[in-house]
């Protein structure tokens, strides 16, 4: 019994190694047989039963199964391997194609990969080197505002009543300072940061160590300092025993303790910090007096750490409560509620709309990688013109639809990796795209994107998504079922079916229409910042230098400080060459933002819930002169105007305009805090913190009045600013060589900062633009090209008939523009609904520009003749009795 049992078993393994694949047939018969005679031995034994040869039946149907699995397995991946060499060999085979195709996939897909970067820098690196994740801004909300910051009051009392929703909350806010330590200061820009603002953020030092807790709660009493890992590099070449060593920030000496770790830069998106320093040495350290200690002072910007778990909509209802108990106790002084960000949306790292545009950029940027599917496509289709012989033999032999589709889309997928290769060359060589747009500015701006591991694996994603999109259609069109219709196209070689030569055309409409979209956007943004760089921002003054000044930093007082300021302005006037110079807290149009106060107007009755709040300046005597702003009504500030005399402004016309209604603002006077100012003159309104921002109220307080020893220095040349340059640095080092000037630029370059957004949009999108318009007359030309190649014979009769050159041309040409119409209808129709999205982005021009949309057209449609009038024209040159002959 036991032996007929072995014997069946042996023959269901030889039987069943035919399930086998060939190549591994001998070796799974060996195997298995094995295997069964090694488990009969255990049958032997006296105590083996019913259930081990139960065992051993079931070991064998395994086996058969086995074979099966091991049949389709093997072959699977002896298909995968023959399409690999057959695709690299069609690839080797057709070189015009295959650089065509793989420089197209290329420029599309390093575009995307390099634009990603910059949106997931914008998504996940605001805070570089710190895990975000929980991590949202808070603003303070009043009536109609949502985008206040904190006071260093409100924000102990948020963090002692802090609900078990938030973790921990930090505030910081960016401080300019000099230090020194050997020989010449230097500028640096640092934060003024909570105590745990390190511990919050989850830092851990380098060097040294961070803060103590001690050493961020009491006033004045720690003056320590953290030092960033990059400023360690630069400025101290990396030395291990700078802990301990003394630092001077703005004449008062402070101690090393620490260096931060390698890659966190704070939490000033896009800045490459210095330092840090504990908030509560503010008063010692920046000008302004103590804010510390002021609740309605609200200066600095706060991050919340939310509690594992927690939404941002609960934490934010759970702050409300507390800042409603705020306002109650401190009103006027306190915010009533809160609202929070995602760091993305904060308005005080760039708000949404600084990720709108990079968001724009990334969808022109697929807009353009589907252009390059649609070309390569397009060429995909026409190779499969002259492989229709290689698919009748194929179907006839009895491959299916599925096999040929499977080899077809391993040819495109090869296509896409080497496309692929070359999109991440591209995007490593224009990694640094970025730095070209950043404008001169007062402020270490590092905006670098990265190709981190994100953007490797989403420019993996969107390469074999688009062996997907550009490969499906040629594969499906490719894949014929029926054997007769295949063998009858491949009796005509190259030569399309209607289904195919319809696909094409279609492509090339999608073409048109995508580039359409996208020059109509670039028109928008061209004109936009040639507007933008035309419009009035309020001051005339172009040839001139500014440089910033900061007397705290050597020592002055208010007193020396108001002195040395008016014979810093005399000095500089006696400099050939300047014209007019004064000083101001900052300069319109600036990275600086832009500073309010609340206000009560003599003889204005405000309506209820109405906001008073007025953004101002600070400036020196002789500021409108040096900027050229024009007054409306009255005078500017004189050297009269100092500590002690009568307080005095000057308004802008909105503002005049607004809380003045049918009489003059001269002579009236506004409330600030305690004081009460008069009004002596009516500037022209100007651009103060955008060139697109809509007029507002705005005034002007003297800075004798209101000191500040932080100020820009204004000189308005006659001739090129740079060759003042050394005198007045000269003049300057005469009354104190150890007062330097920092960020000296010229007011051109200072008004590059107000255009920059729109200077790099217009630029990318020009030349995405330009390459989509490149790709489209590309597919055109090719259709074109292809559809007079397969009329030769229908043009061959039409000549032999008395057709001249020009029929034949007019009627190659009527096929190229209605494929040209077709595409630029449908690109309007989406240019229309599209450039909505953006128009808040726009200067001086609207969404539907009829200029932008017009001119874009015109060039498309000329470009587009261009591309049909050539294949047009080669066919028209044939010779008819030739042209028959191949009939």
């Amino acid at each position: 019994m036991k032996s007929l049992l072995l014997r069946v078993l042996l023959a269901l393994i030889d039987a069943g190694s035919w399930l086998a694949p060939p190549s591994r047939r001998r070796e799974w018969r060996r195997q298995w047989r094995a295997d069964i005679l090694h488990e009969w031995r255990w049958l032997s034994r006296p105590e083996s039963g019913v259930a081990a040869r139960a065992t051993l039946v079931r070991r064998t149907a395994g086996a058969l199964r086995h074979a099966l699995w091991l049949r389709g397995h093997v072959r699977r991946l002896e298909m995968i391997t023959h399409d690999l060499r057959y695709g690299w060999r069609q690839m080797v085979r057709r070189p015009g194609i295959t650089i065509a195709a793989v420089l197209t996939l290329g420029l599309g897909i390093g575009a995307n990969m390099v634009m990603y970067s910059w949106l997931d820098g914008r998504l996940r690196g605001l805070v570089p080197g710190v895990d975000q994740d929980r991590l949202v801004a808070m603003n303070g909300v009043w009536r109609s505002r949502n985008t206040l910051s904190t006071s260093y009051q409100d924000f102990l009392d948020f963090r002692a009543r802090r609900p078990a929703s938030v973790e921990d909350l930090i505030v910081y806010s960016l401080a300019p300072m000099n230090l020194r330590t050997d020989g010449e200061p230097m500028r640096v820009f640092g934060e003024l940061v909570s105590g745990n603002y390190f511990d919050v953020l989850g830092v851990r030092p380098a060097l040294g160590r961070l803060f103590l807790r001690e050493e961020g709660t009491t006033p004045n009493r720690f003056p320590v300092v953290v030092l960033s890992h990059n400023f360690w590099q630069r400025r101290f070449a990396g030395d291990p025993s700078i802990a301990g060593r003394t630092v001077t920030l703005n004449s008062r000496a402070f101690t090393v303790v620490g260096v931060a770790p390698q890659g966190f830069r704070g939490a000033e998106p896009y800045l490459n910090l210095d330092l840090w320093v504990p908030v509560v040495m503010q008063p010692s350290l920046t000008s302004g007096g103590d804010r510390i200690s002021t609740r309605g002072n609200h200066w600095l910007e706060a991050i919340v750490r939310l509690a594992p778990g927690v939404t941002l909509a609960r934490a934010q209802a759970d702050l409300s409560l507390i800042a409603a108990d705020l306002a109650r106790a401190y009103p006027g002084d306190s915010f009533s509620g809160v609202q929070l960000y995602e760091l993305w949306r904060a308005p005080s790292m760039g708000g949404a709309a600084v990720t709108a545009v990079m968001g724009i950029q990334l969808a022109v940027a697929a807009i353009v990688l589907l252009i390059a599917c649609a070309n390569v496509a397009n060429l995909l289709l026409a190779s499969a013109a002259t492989r229709q012989r290689e698919t009748a033999v194929r179907l006839t032999l009895g491959a299916s639809r599925g096999r040929l589709m499977q080899q077809l889309l391993t040819e495109s997928t090869l296509l896409a990796v080497a496309g692929g290769a070359a999109g991440l060359l591209f995007a490593y060589w224009t990694r640094d795209l970025a730095r070209v747009f950043v404008p001169p500015a007062p402020l270490p701006i590092d905006f670098e994107p990265r190709m981190n591991g994100v953007v490797l694996l989403f420019g993996l994603g969107i390469t074999f998504a688009t062996a997907l999109v550009f490969g499906l259609m040629p594969a499906l069109q490719g894949s014929q079922t029926s054997v007769i219709t295949a063998l009858k196209e491949a009796a005509s070689v190259a030569t399309a079916t209607p289904r195919r030569a319809r696909l094409r055309r279609a492509l090339v409409v999608a073409q048109v229409a995508l580039s359409l979209l996208l020059l109509v956007s670039a028109g928008l943004f061209i004109r936009t910042l040639v507007n933008a760089q035309s419009v009035d921002p309020g001051f005339a003054t172009r040839n001139g230098l500014v440089a910033s000044i900061d007397l705290q930093a050597t020592g002055y007082d208010a007193a020396r400080g108001r002195a040395l300021q008016q014979q810093i302005v005399a000095r500089v006037l006696d400099v050939p060459g300047v014209e007019a110079a004064s000083v101001a807290q900052r300069m319109p149009l600036g990275f600086g933002g832009s500073s309010d106060m609340s206000i009560a107007v003599d003889g204005y009755s405000p309506a209820p819930n109405e906001e008073m709040h007025v953004f101002y300046n600070r400036v020196g005597a002789a500021y409108f002169t040096a900027m050229g702003i024009r007054l409306l009504d009255g005078r500017e500030f004189t050297d009269r105007d100092g500590d002690g005399a009568r307080d005095v402004t000057v308004v802008n016309e909105t503002l005049a305009r607004r809380y003045f209604p049918g009489r003059s603002a001269v002579g009236g006077r506004i409330r600030i805090g305690s004081r009460a100012v008069e009004i002596v003159g009516v500037a022209h309104d100007g651009k103060y913190s955008a060139v697109n921002e809509a007029p507002r109220p705005y005034m002007y307080l003297p800075l004798q009045q209101w000191y500040r020893p932080d100020v820009v220095l204004i000189a308005k040349t006659a001739g090129e600013p740079a060759t003042v340059l050394p005198a007045l640095q000269a003049a300057v080092h005469a009354l104190d060589p150890n007062l330097p000037l920092f960020d000296v630029r010229t007011i051109a370059e200072h008004l590059e900062v107000s255009v920059f957004v729109q200077r790099m949009i217009a630029t990318l999108l020009g030349v995405f633009g330009g390459l989509a318009l490149l790709l489209a007359v590309v597919g055109l030309y090719g259709v074109i090209a292809a559809i007079a190649a397969q009329r030769t014979v229908e043009i061959g009769m039409r000549m032999a008939l008395g057709a001249t050159r020009g029929d034949i041309v007019a009627l190659i040409l009527r096929q190229g523009c209605s494929m040209t119409l077709v595409g630029v209808v449908i690109g309007l129709a989406g240019a229309f609904a599209v450039t909505r999205l953006f128009s808040s982005l726009l200067v001086g021009v609207t969404a539907t520009d009829a200029v932008s949309f017009t001119a874009t057209t015109a060039l498309l449609a000329l470009v587009a003749l261009l591309a049909s009038y050539v294949p047009a024209r080669r066919a028209a040159t044939l010779d008819p009795l030739q042209a028959l002959r191949n009939e």
